[in-house]
């Protein structure tokens, strides 16, 4: 019931604030400690695999700039290597009847599921959203202006594809003020008609901000992920898992497998099973590109389907 509360408040305050610097969090299931060795190298046990899916462009940039903006992310979120990133060929589904997310969270469940069943443990999507203006009369009389506040705002989430949670939705957003080239004295009645230019060297300033600021906050919350996966065979040589090579995986390493505890029901109307406690171990004996062959340290069943989690 704890979980379910804290997801409906996530979706509650998505749908309830206009845009605002602020930042909603979910617990996915876990409260194991991050899996980064801050006191030596800051590496992972595990890398995560990441799916990107191309950003939705609500302002209008064109896909030229979007392309750029994506780069430009990634190369911040992944500075120290700590992920394999892949990127998604198809934009994001939203969710609901609008084509475009009005808050920016936007719940893809045919792609979280797409994701899961290629192995990924993160799946990323961003909105750029459209510009935010006020405007306010600024100075002395007679010497009083009209200036517009344009806030430029971008939208992240992060979704845990293993356990079908959001990890994260994260708002960024820099404000520039412009003074309004025609003054209207209605124009509090019909504020797309203003007319305002901003300069591009702020416009650039502003979005590297925002990039980099986007990239620290989603980095700092995957950190304090454990790293999780699924069981995808079960036979007579052993357990295979999702997990090889591409994410450091050694020889000898051992996993926890966890049950099934209560069903919940999500925001979009899934079902969501909350984590477990641990019925059985698996160490790795034998490692290939994107999986691995492990062998059961006890007699517990274990299923095709069932989460497994990287013990320290």
């Amino acid at each position: 019931m704890k979980h379910f509360l804290i997801l409906l408040c996530v979706f509650f305050l998505a749908g309830s604030c206009s845009y605002s610097r602020s930042v909603y969090e979910t617990v996915a299931g876990s409260s194991s400690a991050s899996l980064y060795d801050l006191g030596f190298s800051g590496a992972p046990v595990l890398k995560k695999r990441v799916l990107v899916l191309p950003f939705l462009d609500q302002a209008g940039l064109g896909r030229e700039k979007v392309d750029e903006f994506t780069e430009i992310f990634l190369s911040h979120l992944n500075k120290d290597d700590h992920y394999v990133i892949h990127m998604g060929s198809l934009p994001p589904t939203p969710g609901g009847t609008s084509r475009t997310p009005e808050f920016g969270i936007i719940a893809d469940p045919a792609g979280a599921r797409k994701a899961a069943d290629l192995g990924m443990n993160i799946m990323i999507t961003a909105v750029l959203s459209p510009e935010n203006v006020r405007t306010r009369k600024k100075g002395i009389w007679p010497f009083r202006k009209v200036v517009a506040d344009v806030e430029i705002p971008m939208i992240v989430n992060a979704f845990d594809v293993v356990n079908g949670l959001l990890v994260l939705t994260h708002l960024e957003s820099v404000e520039i003020e412009t003074e309004v080239e025609e003054f209207d004295p209605f124009f509090d009645e019909d504020p797309e008609k203003l007319k305002y230019e901003l300069d591009s060297k702020q416009v650039d300033k502003a979005w590297a901000q925002i990039l980099e600021r986007q990239a620290q906050a989603h980095n700092r919350k995957l950190k304090s992920q454990p790293w999780m996966g699924r069981i995808l065979a079960v036979d007579s040589r052993g357990v295979i898992i999702n997990a090889g090579q591409d994410v450091s995986l050694k020889p000898g390493a051992v996993f926890e497998v966890l049950g099934r505890a209560e069903t919940i029901q999500s925001a979009d109307g899934r079902p969501i099973s909350l984590l477990g406690p641990r019925v059985g171990e698996l160490q790795v004996t034998e490692i290939n590109g994107d999986r691995a062959l492990t062998t059961p340290l006890s007699d517990a069943r274990v299923e095709v389907g069932q989460i497994i989690r990287i013990k320290r």
